[in-house]
């Protein structure tokens, strides 16, 4: 079995991250593909319980450390965890429901071939990161000087098709 290619979309907070793995994800979708996600919760605060006085809900709480529930058509999982979860370990998970691509918002640091985006010129310090692709910018000027695809926020858009196929085909390992 072939494994899917993980590709990663990178920024500071606030930057569109969220929105560009939304577009990635209908685009793929809509062309029949099984795309998978896996987002980095940089948060402090912990994440809320998905489903707070249910029946789950109390196993995870009786200190299940793997809860899941199925239902129609949806499988919902939560994992607890004490310390940092490797991200290979998520993957390797992942690709065990056998998807067409695996997209990663965030995990700065992983060597997966990425996209940054570039909201403030302070943020071309994440052109040093390993894997870099392509630039989604807020400024082109910002980066008129990379020698690798840059696309601008306002119209990434219209590129779309090549950018998906880039990252199918970029991201494989």
């Amino acid at each position: 079995m072939s494994q899917a290619p993980v590709f990663q979309i990178v920024g500071y907070k606030n930057s569109g991250k969220t929105t560009v793995l939304c577009e990635l994800i209908e685009y793929g979708s809509s062309m029949g593909e099984q795309v998978a996600s896996i987002k980095r919760h940089g948060h402090h605060q912990p994440l809320e319980p998905m489903h707070e006085h249910t029946d789950s809900y109390q196993l995870q709480k009786a200190g299940s450390f793997l809860t899941g529930i199925d239902s129609s058509g949806t499988f919902q999982l939560e994992f607890n965890h004490n310390q940092s979860f490797p991200l290979q370990r998520l993957i390797d998970l992942y690709q065990t429901f056998d998807p067409d691509l695996i997209i990663v918002e965030g995990y700065k640091q992983e060597s997966y071939r990425k996209a940054v985006i570039i909201k403030d010129e302070a943020d071309l310090a994440l052109l040093q990161l390993d894997g870099v692709q392509f630039v989604l910018t807020w400024n082109k000027e910002w980066t008129s000087h990379l020698d690798i695809p840059v696309f601008t926020m306002e119209q990434w858009k219209q590129s779309i098709r090549s950018i998906y196929e880039m990252i199918k085909r970029e991201g494989r390992e």
